[in-house]
């Protein structure tokens, strides 16, 4: 076996965290991967994994090589990247981490037209509200609502996306609208669970100082069954521009307290690695769906 092709099987042991799962992103058998890593040891003369049936952990020359592996590998990437640019056409795979809601409400309808646009490149799809880890899944492009803290992801924002408080036209009918946030707390309220927590606080502009309400919350998911809720005039949501400005340009969902949304510094970025040479299939690819992202959704 290639030193260069035991190096990827020993990485992505070490990133996946067991062999089954390098095996699954590989295509291998867990015993396959149990076979290759004991060559790669037999080959250099050390033990790189101290192995039990239940944990597996590196040896101190293990820990030594991945740090040197991973190196040789992202040069290896990006010397191939390098070549790829020169052509002028985009190909591969394109791993893209984004929400259910931003899978289904922007990237399918966008991919349509990019894929036709684009046919060497194919976009696989990873979908998770319960967040996604872009090192240890391999991401080339992540849909987020916040900057990312970590100095080796370049963030590009693509556009605006604050809060909406609405309801269905029929509940405001049937309920009293409110004119206040302190008049939420009469109201039914739908709200996002998401990471393990249920976001039952919603923040509004006080003037001089923001106004947080605890709302009564009689049902709560992601933000797409909160938007259906919403739709089947269960209370009043808070929901991203993006999810909900189609609903709200044709009438089936209204905004309400509009004059007391904070102005919060929310939007959608396109998340990628910090890299020397930004591979093609990816510019190509954030450039794309910035343009379609502010020629197709409303302006908030």
């Amino acid at each position: 076996m290639h030193p260069i092709n035991e190096m990827s099987v020993f990485t992505e042991v070490v990133q996946s965290g067991s062999f089954i799962e390098a095996g699954r992103r590989l295509g291998l058998t867990s015993s396959g991967v149990s076979k290759k890593i004991s060559r790669f040891e037999d080959r250099l003369g050390v033990r790189l994994f101290n192995r039990t049936t239940r944990t597996l952990s590196l040896t101190e020359a293990g820990n030594a090589l991945f740090e040197r592996c991973e190196n040789i590998l992202a040069a290896i990437e990006d010397a191939e990247d390098t070549a790829r640019n020169m052509s002028t056409v985009p190909r591969g795979v394109l791993r893209v981490a984004a929400s259910d809601a931003l899978s289904l409400q922007v990237l399918v309808p966008f991919l349509k037209t990019f894929s036709q646009n684009y046919p060497e490149v194919s976009v696989l799809l990873l979908q998770g509200d319960g967040g996604i880890n872009l090192l240890n899944e391999r991401v080339d492009v992540a849909l987020l609502f916040e900057r990312p803290v970590e100095t080796s992801f370049i963030a590009r924002k693509l556009i605006d996306d604050p809060w909406v408080v609405c309801a269905s036209p029929e509940y405001l009918e049937q309920y009293e609208a409110p004119v206040a946030p302190l008049d939420l707390l009469d109201h039914r309220c739908l709200t996002i669970h998401a990471k393990g927590q249920t976001n039952d606080q919603w923040t509004f502009d006080g003037g001089d100082e923001a106004q947080t309400v605890r709302v009564n919350s009689i049902f709560s998911g992601i933000g797409l069954t909160v938007k259906a809720a919403a739709l089947q005039n269960m209370g009043i949501a808070r929901l991203a521009h993006f999810l909900v400005y189609s609903e709200i340009a044709t009438g089936k969902l209204q905004p309400i307290l509009t004059d007391r949304m904070k102005n919060e510094d929310r939007a959608i970025y396109a998340v990628y690695p910090n890299r020397q040479h930004l591979p093609f299939k990816t510019r190509v690819f954030v450039d794309a769906l910035h343009q379609y992202i502010n020629r197709n959704l409303i302006a908030p």
